[in-house]
């Protein structure tokens, strides 16, 4: 899981910054934002971010200033640059801090995530630095054991098959040699990739850590660990994914719609509400919760959530003198003008008109 601190006295840059990140192929979780160094810099003391991505031209504490104080007190911290001035002095401090990326605006959605990503790379490495172990290298003889025994693990996990799960580790196991078995690096690269396909298993099974009774933090890795243990433990996680991921299943026979419209009646003014999230809650696909939802009721989810903010939108503009702003927010619309079309396209009229009527 990791945390972003965006810094940009602009509201619509940063606006357009978030809709342009992929923050689940990322991990991302969650997003802070700032408007100048010196909200940035609070910020960083309270709560440490795993990235930073800032403007240079910023009122107070400009982008200049905020890259001298994370160069002395937070260089660990992986930066990346973002502004609309090509003004030599900004380019030059940036390459001084050793930023990850220097990007340009308009930005552009592409370069910002593989920007993301290089930097996602700098801070694994700086976590490896941090514990004792340096980017592990394979050698020609171990990738021959190592690619196809992942291989095998990912599509185990994938398509939930605990006795090949199962074979494959004790496959693995017999091929290695003492050698092999004692070293720290090794296991600690076995522990990473793990990770990783752990995490695209639960990402292809719409699942969260939480599901399955554990979390990130309990799955840090352990110094002094046999590679007999660690792949052991892999083994009693990836058959709680199985164990999970089939309860689900049979609890997806038995869907409560009743409940699901329930659930939206109650949260119809969260922004976060949408059809992913709510298939998530209920643990169900979106395809089957989509296509039984319309059966039932005639309408998709996402047009019963619209329905129901419409609604009470109306409703507030008719019997009260609140600002619309304050009456998007309401209904769960963060953006005003954006509440606006489709307020108007549900209607086929304005607020405006609605209230003067």
């Amino acid at each position: 899981m990791n945390t972003i601190l965006l810094v940009d006295d602009e509201s619509w840059t940063r606006e357009t910054v978030k809709a342009l990140i992929d923050f689940e192929s990322l991990d991302i979780t969650h997003l802070m934002e700032a408007t100048n160094g010196e909200e940035a810099l609070e910020s960083i003391k309270r709560k440490r971010p795993d990235f930073i991505i800032t403007d240079m031209k910023m009122p107070g504490i400009d982008g200049i200033g905020l890259l001298e104080v994370l160069e002395k007190d937070f260089s660990h911290i992986p930066v990346i640059v973002l502004s609309g001035y090509q003004d030599f002095v900004y380019t030059r401090q940036a390459i001084k801090s050793r930023v990850i990326e220097y990007l340009p605006k308009p930005i552009d959605g592409t370069e910002l995530n593989k920007a993301l990503e290089k930097a996602l790379y700098e801070k694994r490495k700086w976590k490896q630095q941090q514990i004792g172990f340096p980017l592990f290298t394979v050698n020609p003889e171990l990738e021959e054991l190592i690619q196809p025994f992942h291989h095998t693990l990912a599509f185990s996990l994938k398509e939930l098959n605990a006795s090949e799960l199962s074979k494959s580790i004790e496959r693995f196991l017999s091929k290695l040699n003492d050698s092999q078995k004692k070293d720290e690096l090794l296991i600690f690269h076995l522990h990473q990739e793990f990770l990783f396909l752990l995490k695209e298993a639960l990402k292809e099974h719409n699942l969260r850590m939480e599901d399955i009774g554990l979390d990130w933090e309990q799955l840090s890795h352990h110094a002094n660990i046999t590679v007999e243990d660690e792949l052991t433990n892999q083994l009693n996680i990836g058959k709680q994914i199985m164990i999970k991921f089939d309860e689900i299943r049979k609890q997806k026979n038995k869907i409560n719609l009743e409940d699901i419209k329930d659930y939206i009646d109650n949260h119809s003014a969260s922004p976060n509400l949408s059809l992913e999230m709510i298939a998530k809650t209920f643990f169900v696909s979106k395809e089957y919760l989509t296509t039984a939802f319309k059966k039932r009721y005639s309408c998709n989810v996402t047009e019963y959530i619209i329905t129901k903010r419409m609604e009470k939108a109306k409703e507030l503009i008719m019997t009260t003198s609140l600002q619309y702003k304050t009456i998007a927010e309401m209904v769960g619309y963060e953006d005003v003008s954006y509440f606006y079309r489709v307020f108007k396209k549900y209607f086929g009229t304005s607020p405006g008109t609605i209230r003067k009527t």
